[in-house]
């Protein structure tokens, strides 16, 4: 299988992506933008370090000028794709054994599969790279002083001496938050914020509830007012409240939209969301736009829609201050501040959401994916009632997204219902047509 994948190059290492793959990929994405001049940033991955240097090799050989940041998390990379092109060394939130390369073009573009992904794989898999006039130079800068400053005015408003539990998960958070909260009132403990690219503690995933247990159990031991959890390069959050349990990112979403949109605003949800998250909306005057899931779609749904605030089931949340791109940075910021504004607490603030019972994302190891969709189909023809990303149906008392993974033989499910127990019987329904296929 291709490391070319939908949203970003990724593989294990060094088996799928290497050194080799690294120097390719330098060139063939100096070529692919016409850089002259390009950022390039890595995360604490073991790998991250020896893939920086073949990726700078590759660029300067093909005459672009670099300008290594050094560690770094993908946020950061965002705010300098506003002056020019970035790569950024990283596999997210998978497991130490991944690595992996985003490349996002200068005006904070990240390339996927519908804008430039297949070119680039075809340059770096060719057979010949054109011969520059020169070769590139390599110079460093540390830009994490004005990425905290952008996030800072961004996410601007009024902080209370809240307490609050991070779990940086042995990533780049350890790196960012102590220079993101220097001076502002909020009362913070970190959780596992040496930066260890082994990742020692747990996969750095937040969207897996395992992976917040620690945190969770801490934030109630600690009587903390909420837990964050961040993925290995910051453009993930999570939140705990008060009460130690997992805040659906619908509900988050929800806030952000309360908190930083006027009646007849626009905001993007993926569509394996909630629909409390429409519903609410239409409430309060703001126009709720669904978007194809992935961190290269929601950008260009924002756009288009001229949306505020959009974000994802998996803790993606973007902002169009941030010029449409993701970040936990000021998603973490924004909740201290509405969260310290608010005088209440976080439980209060989502009770009104609480009103379906819904599944975390369920994900199904299947041999044909397409197979698994024309029984999905055949089973609930008549209560398809979307097709924008894989199918959503819905069948009266639950409703559920079924989509295709772009990069596993994976079949991802999303399911909602009026009851609990609704919840359960549909999920084991749908499972079974899933896994009978």
């Amino acid at each position: 299988m291709s490391v070319f994948k939908a949203y970003d190059i990724r593989g294990l290492y060094p088996s799928e992506i290497n050194e080799e793959t690294a120097y390719k990929a330098g060139r063939a994405a100096v070529i692919f933008l016409k850089a002259k001049k390009i950022l390039v940033g890595r995360d604490c991955r073991t790998s991250s370090l020896p893939l920086k240097k073949s990726l700078v090799y590759g660029a300067t050989d093909q005459g672009c000028d670099v300008i290594d940041t050094g560690y770094c998390n993908t946020p950061m990379c965002y705010f300098m794709a506003q002056k020019m092109h970035s790569l950024m060394i990283t596999a997210s939130h998978n497991p130490k054994e991944y690595n992996g390369i985003k490349i996002t073009r200068k005006g904070v573009e990240p390339i996927g599969e519908h804008n430039g992904m297949k070119q680039v794989e075809k340059l770096a898999t060719g057979c010949h790279f054109p011969d520059p006039k020169k070769r590139g130079n390599e110079t460093s800068q540390n830009w994490l002083p004005a990425y905290v400053k952008e996030v800072r005015r961004i996410a601007s408003g009024k902080y209370k001496p809240i307490k609050v539990l991070i779990d940086c998960g042995n990533g780049m958070a350890g790196h960012v938050v102590p220079a993101l909260l220097k001076g502002l009132p909020i009362k913070y403990k970190l959780l596992y914020g040496e930066m260890d690219g082994t990742f020692p503690n747990h996969t750095p995933n937040p969207a897996v509830p395992e992976n917040t247990a620690d945190l969770q159990k801490e934030v109630v031991a600690g009587k903390y007012d909420l837990g964050i959890a961040y993925d290995a390069d910051c453009d993930r959050v999570m939140f705990i409240d008060e009460k130690g349990r997992r805040i659906p990112s619908a509900f988050t979403l929800i806030l952000f939209a309360q908190h930083l949109l006027k009646k007849g605003q626009n905001m993007i949800y993926s569509i394996n969301m909630s629909r409390i998250i429409s519903e609410q909306m239409k409430e309060a005057g703001i126009k709720a736009w669904p978007s194809v899931v992935g961190h290269t779609e929601l950008p260009i749904a924002m756009k288009k829609h001229d949306g505020i605030v959009g974000g994802e089931l998996t803790g993606h949340f973007y902002f169009k201050k941030f010029k449409y791109a993701d970040s936990g940075d000021i998603s973490a910021l924004l909740m201290l501040s509405l969260l310290s504004q608010s005088g209440k607490k976080i439980s209060e603030l989502i009770r009104p959401f609480e009103k379906y019972a819904t599944s975390e994302e369920i994900n199904y190891k299947v041999t044909d994916k397409n197979a698994v969709m024309q029984k999905i189909e055949e089973a609930y023809g008549k209560q398809i009632v979307g097709r924008l990303d894989g199918v959503s149906i819905d069948a009266g008392d639950y409703w559920f997204n079924v989509r295709l993974s772009k990069t596993e033989n994976l079949v991802r499910l999303n399911c909602e219902a009026t009851t609990r127990k609704k919840l359960n019987m549909a999920i084991e329904w749908i499972s079974k047509i899933i896994q009978g296929a």
